[in-house]
């Protein structure tokens, strides 16, 4: 019996080639699956520690307020906040923060002078006469005192007329008292929270301003003219924050 068809099937080289199109499939699948489950791993650790931060802040403004805008537990604009604690009473130990709280300072009268004096010399200076940007008079100080008066507008004491002078006057009276408003009665609070999504180090810093307003009334009544009650107060809060993140995978 003769048999005339050819067997059927397939080559080895078919099947390599087969299975290597079957691997890339599943590798990217993988992979895709994978993104998936980190980035909503990350959307959901991002609301978890956004609800941290705030009640972490409604604490630290509770705290000022109940022991008073004090010295003590200021920290140094340029120091590191190194103190990480865990949250481990709302139970995410593996969520960690730390917090710097500093006074809001405005710089004292001469600085102030000087600062003006460096930036209308720089811009006087300057190739085409026009005025140099970023500096003292550009900034939002300089730009209120410019249009106040008192010699903050580039143009140098020689040339400030009558206006000008009884701007700077005025202007210099009420400085000290603004800045020691300002001394007692803000404080600049910065937290600082670091996680980690799969392996990967994820942190958020935010930024709130909290007021005292009895103690701003206490030096708006000529600085301790009236006594108060000692650990009152009440406050106020403003503030903003970003995420960022580093690894290999950034609120009020």
């Amino acid at each position: 019996m003769r048999r005339d068809a050819k067997q059927q099937g397939f080559t080895l080289l078919e099947v390599m080639i087969g299975l290597s199109l079957l691997g890339f499939a599943l590798t990217v699948l993988i992979k895709s699956a994978a993104g998936n489950i980190f980035n909503a791993r990350q959307a959901q650790m991002m609301g978890v520690v956004t609800d941290l931060a705030r009640a972490k802040m409604y604490d630290i403004e509770e705290e000022l307020i109940k022991d008073g805008f004090s010295d003590t537990g200021l920290s140094d604009a340029n120091d590191a906040c190194t103190d990480f604690k865990p949250f481990d009473d709302e139970g995410w130990p593996n969520v960690e923060w730390c917090a710097k709280i500093e006074q809001v300072e405005l710089p004292n009268w001469d600085t102030l002078q000087a600062m003006a004096g460096a930036g209308s010399g720089s811009a006087a200076g300057s190739g085409d006469g026009s005025a140099a940007g970023g500096g003292f008079q550009d900034s939002a100080l300089g730009g209120m005192l410019s249009m106040i008066g008192g010699g903050f507008g580039g143009g140098g004491a020689s040339s400030m007329d009558m206006d000008s002078k009884a701007g700077a006057s005025f202007i210099q009276g009420q400085y000290g008292m603004v800045q020691e408003i300002l001394k007692v009665s803000i404080r600049k609070v910065t937290l600082f929270i670091k996680w980690q999504v799969a392996g990967s180090d994820r942190d958020m810093k935010v930024v709130a301003f909290f007021t005292d307003s009895a103690a701003m009334d206490k030096v708006l009544s000529g600085m301790g003219a009236q006594e108060l009650p000692e650990n009152t107060g009440s406050g106020s809060g403003s503030g903003s924050g970003r995420g960022s993140g580093s690894g290999s995978g950034r609120t009020r």
